[in-house]
């Protein structure tokens, strides 16, 4: 099963993003957020970022999700590329990020992402499989 795919959406990026647990489908989201802002090969696990987000349910729980880590990335410096959730409920959210701060001379970004929305945001089971739907605003 393929973890995620793009969609166009006017001026923006969409992810559609699949798993068989709900935690995979958080996992995925990040993976795919990173792997559309650089190129996931180049990120180092020499750093560990534990998080922790509350939301108000699935869908919100993910854009905050996606939000903190697009935060950690343009705020902060960090480019993650391993996720480990620890403790998923419908409004909370435990993780571990694993990458390394942003290296000029080995990082190049492709994309950049200005937010995370809240527009057409989707966290559904179809036929066993989680599906996570979310719109990058770039």
């Amino acid at each position: 099963m393929k973890t995620y795919e793009t969609f166009d959406h006017t001026a923006d990026i969409g992810i559609r993003v699949f798993g068989t647990t709900l935690e995979e489908v958080f996992v995925h989201a990040a993976e795919a957020l990173f792997d559309v802002l650089t190129d996931l090969d180049s990120i180092r696990k020499d750093l560990t970022r534990e998080i922790e987000i509350n939301g108000s349910d699935r869908e919100d729980l993910l854009v905050r999700w996606l939000g903190e880590l697009l935060y950690l990335c343009e705020g902060e410096g960090y480019l993650f590329r391993e996720f480990s959730i620890f403790h998923l409920t419908p409004t909370s959210l435990k993780a571990v990020a694993r990458g390394e701060r942003f290296d000029p001379a080995r990082h190049e970004f492709k994309t950049e992402i200005k937010a995370i929305t809240y527009h057409q945001v989707e966290v559904v089971q179809k036929d066993g499989i989680w599906i996570g739907k979310v719109i990058f605003d770039i």
